[in-house]
């Protein structure tokens, strides 16, 4: 009766197969087939078939198995030696590959509004001081970071943040009353003839607003629309007067399309930076949170003292 190792050694030679070469490696490195498939996430019967497989196309035993454990035969530890520089070799060449590639854009979510009227604008001005290749996503509330791809997350903190987010202040909302240059004229002799914006998106902006300025006028109607963005646009073309973040009119009053009807006022909330890992894993993460937060704040100080040197 012919032995295991005979019988092996008259089957034909072929190449053997990556991933029998790799469930070997793993295995002599334990000397374990239970180890071995723990590492890679598959079964005993699965380590237990590659090897095996391995085994037959190279005409011989490569483990010594004896009362349920396996022990590496003197060849097949000069192989698993062998094999485990080879596996090295290509894990080095992958990494190399890698770090070669294009750099991959910093996915950024922000909410819509913000997005729209501050971020995508700056872009071109983010790139030329940082080098950041950003694609920005417009959304607002909750994050699903893994199943969106997102890196980073701008939000305001008008709903509960997760804890187990990691967080960073951004900038303070400021709020204030902007109308379309030509409503401003009205309002000196007619405030009662024009409307006041409302935005379903924001429902009690107006209700806090005059909570926290009780002087403010009386306007003779409310519209409202759908969302924010929508509620600015509104305001720029002359259908009545809009509360608006500072953050997101900016441009609009640096050109005058529209006008500062006073100075705007903190909200009591915050622009933060919201990621699911930490920020030291990635340095993009606090450039692109340094270049947002001196940005916003920069529009902050130059826009208030526009306002006062208005009043």
């Amino acid at each position: 009766m012919m032995s295991r190792n005979s019988d092996l050694k008259s089957r034909p030679a072929r190449t053997p197969p990556l991933g029998a070469l790799k469930a070997f490696t793993v295995a002599a490195r334990h000397e374990s087939f239970a180890l071995a498939a723990e590492e890679l996430h598959v079964t005993h019967g699965a380590i237990s078939k590659q090897i095996g497989n391995l085994e037959e196309i190279l005409g011989e035993a490569l483990f010594v198995r004896r009362n349920r454990r396996v022990f590496l035969t003197d060849r097949g530890r000069e192989l698993a030696m062998k094999l485990s520089a080879v596996f090295q070799d290509l894990d080095n060449a992958v990494a190399d590959f890698r770090g070669n590639q294009e750099p991959q854009p910093l996915i950024v979510s922000c909410e819509p509004t913000l997005c729209l009227k501050f971020l995508i604008p700056n872009l071109a001005d983010l790139k030329s001081s940082t080098g950041l290749e950003v694609k920005v996503l417009a959304a607002g509330g909750r994050i699903d970071f893994r199943r969106d791809h997102i890196d980073l997350a701008v939000r305001r903190n008008d709903f509960p943040i997760d804890p187990q987010l990691h967080v960073k202040e951004l900038a303070p909302e400021f709020m204030g009353m902007v109308c379309a240059p030509s409503v401003a004229k009205i309002l000196e002799q007619h405030a009662d003839s024009v409307p006041a914006l409302h935005t379903r998106s924001r429902p009690e902006a107006w209700q806090n607003w005059r909570l926290s300025q009780p002087k403010s006028p009386r306007f003779a109607s409310n519209v409202i629309y759908e969302h924010f963005y929508m509620a600015i646009e509104g305001a720029m073309a002359g259908q009545g007067v809009g509360l608006a973040s500072i953050h997101m009119v900016a441009s609009d009053l640096a050109s005058g399309r529209l006008q500062a009807l006073g100075p705007f006022k903190p909200d009591g909330t915050q622009y933060l930076a919201l990621s699911a890992s930490p920020y030291k894993t990635d340095t993009r993460h606090l450039i692109f949170i340094d270049w947002l937060a001196r940005r916003m704040q920069a529009h902050i100080e130059k826009l208030q003292d526009v306002c006062h040197s208005t009043e």
